[in-house]
């Protein structure tokens, strides 16, 4: 529980910073956020839950996702 804990504020912290880099001049915004991000829903099921119904509110982000699950599981199948 406290590892997650720990996790989940490791991930805010560096998402975080990744808001502050996004403006600079250099590709750190954005890769910083995602990693960020992944760790926050890899620690975290309520993080999950919270991407994925505001991804599923817009009609185009839940095509996306659609599309890059269907992805993953073909490159998943063995």
């Amino acid at each position: 529980m406290i590892i997650r804990s720990l996790l989940v504020s490791l991930g805010l912290i560096i998402f975080l910073l990744g808001i502050i880099l996004f403006p600079l001049p250099g590709p750190f915004g954005i890769p910083t956020m995602m990693i960020g991000m992944t760790i926050m829903l890899k620690a975290s099921n309520k993080v999950k839950r919270i991407v994925l119904r505001l991804a599923h509110r817009n009609n185009h982000s839940s095509q996306i996702w659609l599309k890059m699950r269907r992805k993953h599981q073909r490159m998943r199948k063995p």
